[in-house]
This record gives structure tokens, sequence and C-alpha cells, in this order.
């Protein structure tokens, strides 16, 4: 009688463990698909498709009232290097002036870094040169808390950014800035 009280002892126990270790197996590849669609394969390779000259609008909201918008015309001119990303912004500000402005766009682990820090919300990517993604971050708008996210959304022959803000205590995004490049 003890003998068969092990066996159905073991008999349950190995059918728990089979019954754990595919609910291990199914809780790894949910996480493991979610981390996929989340960062499917994002590397700096993905920032090649930037390279060169474009040009294209910056349509923003007036930070003086936060109710009109601005739109100029801007190029960009882009260099991959090292890992990175640098580009130079023009913007014709209109009578002769041109405002000049310089950054880097840069992918480490699952951060970007483009004016800040900027966590990977979501992804789609086609292949290295189609890709979307959507980003968030916090800080300040206008000396005013808020939270953010932004759009990218590339091809060889387009590439579109926005960037949208909610300031603490309200319950709705705004477009703050929009550039639309093309070659």
């Amino acid at each position: 009688m003890l003998n068969i009280s092990r066996l159905r002892f073991w008999q349950t126990f190995g059918i728990w463990c089979k019954k754990r270790k595919a609910m291990k197996t199914l809780v790894c590849t949910i996480l493991l698909s979610l981390g996929f669609l989340l960062n499917q394969g994002l590397t700096s390779d993905h920032l090649k498709v930037y390279e060169g000259e474009w040009n294209g609008t910056l349509t923003y909201l007036n930070y003086g009232d936060d109710k009109t918008m601005v739109d100029l015309t801007v190029r960009m001119v882009a260099k991959f290097d090292n890992e990175k990303l640098k580009f130079e912004y023009f913007y014709n500000e209109g009578d002769g002036r041109v405002e000049k402005r310089k950054g880097v766009f840069e992918i480490k682990k699952n951060k970007i870094f483009y004016n800040g820090s900027w966590k990977l919300d979501e992804s789609e990517i086609t292949d290295l040169n189609h890709w979307k993604l959507k980003m968030s971050s916090e800080g300040r708008d206008n000396n005013k808390k808020a939270s953010f996210y932004q759009t990218v959304d590339v091809t060889p022959e387009k590439i579109v950014y926005m960037k949208m803000v909610k300031y603490e205590g309200e319950s709705e995004y705004f477009m703050r800035n929009r550039h639309v490049f093309e070659r």
C-alpha cells in the first residue's frame, strides 16, 4: 500500500511539474513575444536610411501663445557615424534668416536617444529602410511638467516625426511639432 501511495505521489508530482513547466514555457513565450514586439531587432543599422540631404517642413505650435501653428521650410543633412546618426537642421525663418541646429539619434539597448532619452513603447519594423516607432518620456514643455510621446515613420523617400505633449493635470495630448522630410 505504501508503494502505491508513493507511486501516486510521484505521478501527481510529475503531472504538476509538467504543468508547471508548461506554464513557465507559456510565460517565457509571452514575455519574449512582447519583447520582440516592442523592439523587433531595432539597431543602429536602421539609422543608415537617414544618411544624406532631406528637404521638408516643420510645423509647430507657437510657445508664446500655445495656439498659433507656425510652418517653416527646413533642410536636414544627416551622416551615419560610429553607430550614431548625426544631423544638422537648417530652418528658414524668413527674411533670409536661417537657424541652424545639431542633433544625434542613437539606439542603445531598449533606449532611444534623440534630444533626450526616450523609452521605446511600440515598433513596427519591415526592414532596415521601413520602420515606425512610438516613444515616450517625461519632462518639461513651455516651463510646465509634461508627458511626451513621439512617433517616427521612416521610408527611404520620406521621414515624419511628430511630438505630442500632455501637460500635468490635463487629459489630452496636443501636437507640439511635426517634421516632414522628403528626398
